[in-house]
């Protein structure tokens, strides 16, 4: 399907709906989070966090970039093959990797001696089933977003597979399965949200057409062989944005794991504002550089990207107020994540507006993109290293705001010089003064209560905040009229 119809409007309105959907999900996360922290403690939860930090890069390496590939061939092939081959074509492939990748992961479990995995990771080779089941949801989800149906994936990601796992997890510590419990969480909610993503598959294509489909070796190497460079750079990037986690579970324990995995989550609201808006911004990215170059997509690119930095700053402003009540919330002694939790906020910010410009590099110049963050990876690695010892969780988190800092500056700079792809400052002078100004406000009002802040002092406080905020970013609109709208696609 185009999206060339009035495409600012459709970005915006895809990440209205995306934003509604992890909305949703940050709720019922939340849920599972008190039930992890409060029923499981930090240790388990540690563990599990470390399996699910290594599932999840391993989704995104069976995933073979679908999430970029499947709308161009889509796109590409609807006029000569019902686009329900061409989704069962990805499908194919998307299920042997995982398969093998799940298989190998699973063997690596049983093989590994005790005191790698730890006392309570045993259970973790539950969670290597999850692989194919969760690469298929993505990759399925994606086709029904080709449609422009978003309701789906709200459903699927965002209802179903959490609150089935928050059933499960309480479940499965009624029933004495302590140690199992939160895998087992993460198993049940992956298998309902499958049953009912294929579901919605048959809503949004003739399902009748798969009977006339038969899988032809030639055209899947040649769709492998299309997809594998985008690949490298998601993987690459996937294992960047855990390598911390996995740094502390290794030089601190599985209880720090549980805490820091606990910031960690709380800061995600964050990274799924950009998310939101991937949904549509990816696909209107990469048609635009395709048929006009990167110069021509740089305008629109910086339109979108402070247009997520002004809704990631709203979201930092709540997170300061709201952090600590929260984390005190989910369980004793997970309130030491408060400045880690900050930190790895203030590192997605980074990540996800200054980072939207990595979208033209995927697209144009994928292996130095793979490059860039591997290098970078190696630095925050390296870092956090070098900090663990004297700041503890926060030196970690730290290290990996200056990664995702220091990326974003070099991918500015590379862009800039090759595709004459610059950006001024005022594109973000205005967001950041204004936020700025709120976080001031909200700092002096939390210094007024003695003693712990509880959550009716963090909301006061957030709204304080956020008014101002917005309150001079509407001033700041009034007088420099920026067009806050991702038009120019």
């Amino acid at each position: 399907m185009s999206t060339r119809t009035d495409p600012g409007r459709l970005i915006v309105r895809g990440a209205v709906a995306s934003a509604l959907g992890f909305a949703v999900r940050f709720g019922a996360r939340f849920l599972f989070l008190l039930v992890a922290g409060r029923l499981y403690g930090g240790a388990i939860f540690g563990a599990y966090s470390l399996a699910l930090a290594t599932v999840e890069a391993a989704v995104v390496m069976a995933g073979l970039s679908t999430r970029w590939t499947l709308f161009k061939w889509l796109d590409r092939e609807t006029d000569t093959r019902p686009p329900l081959h061409t989704i069962l074509d990805s499908a194919l492939l998307v299920g042997l990797a995982a398969s093998a990748i799940a298989a190998a992961l699973a063997a690596a479990m049983l093989l590994a001696p005790e005191p790698v995995l730890g006392s309570r990771t045993g259970p973790a080779i539950v969670m290597a089933a999850a692989i194919p089941l969760q690469a298929l949801i993505e990759l399925l989800l994606a086709a029904t977003r080709w449609t422009r149906a978003m309701r789906f994936e709200l459903v699927a990601k965002n209802l179903i597979q959490p609150y089935i796992g928050i059933i499960v997890a309480i479940a499965a510590y009624a029933a004495g399965w302590r140690s199992e419990g939160l895998f087992l969480a993460y198993l049940g909610g992956s298998l309902a949200s499958l049953a009912y993503t294929l579901w919605a598959l048959g809503r949004c294509f003739e399902m009748r057409e798969a009977r006339r489909y038969r899988p032809r070796l030639g055209f899947l190497g040649g769709k492998l062989r299309e997809a594998l460079p985008t690949t490298g750079v998601d993987v690459i990037d996937a294992l960047y944005t855990r390598l911390d986690l996995y740094l502390v579970g290794l030089l601190l324990g599985q209880h720090a794991a549980g805490v820091y995995a606990m910031a960690r989550q709380l800061s995600l609201p964050v990274r799924q504002i950009r998310q939101a808006f991937d949904a549509m911004l990816v696909p209107a990215v990469a048609r635009t550089v395709s048929e006009a170059g990167a110069a021509e997509a740089a305008k629109p690119v910086a339109a979108a990207a402070r247009l997520i930095l002004v809704v990631q700053l709203a979201a930092l402003l709540f997170l300061t107020a709201l952090g600590r009540p929260l984390l005190s919330l989910v369980g004793a002694g997970f309130e030491q994540g408060f400045v880690p939790l900050l930190l790895l906020a203030a590192g997605e910010l980074l990540q996800g507006a200054f980072g939207a410009s990595e979208l033209v590099l995927i697209y144009l110049r994928p292996r130095r993109a793979a490059l860039l963050t591997a290098g970078f990876a190696a630095f925050s690695g390296v870092t956090a290293l070098l900090l663990v010892r004297s700041f503890g969780l926060s030196g970690v988190a730290f290290a990996a705001l200056l990664g995702y800092a220091a990326r974003a500056a070099a991918r500015r700079a590379s862009l800039g010089r090759e595709y004459s792809s610059r950006i001024s400052p005022l594109y973000w002078s205005g967001p950041a003064a204004a936020a700025a100004t709120g976080f001031v406000v909200l700092l002096l009002i939390l210094r007024w209560y003695p003693g712990s802040v509880g959550l009716g002092d963090g909301l006061f406080a957030a709204g304080a905040g956020l008014g101002v905020y917005v309150l001079l970013l509407l001033a700041w609109v009034r007088i420099s009229r920026p067009a806050l709208m991702p038009n120019g696609f």
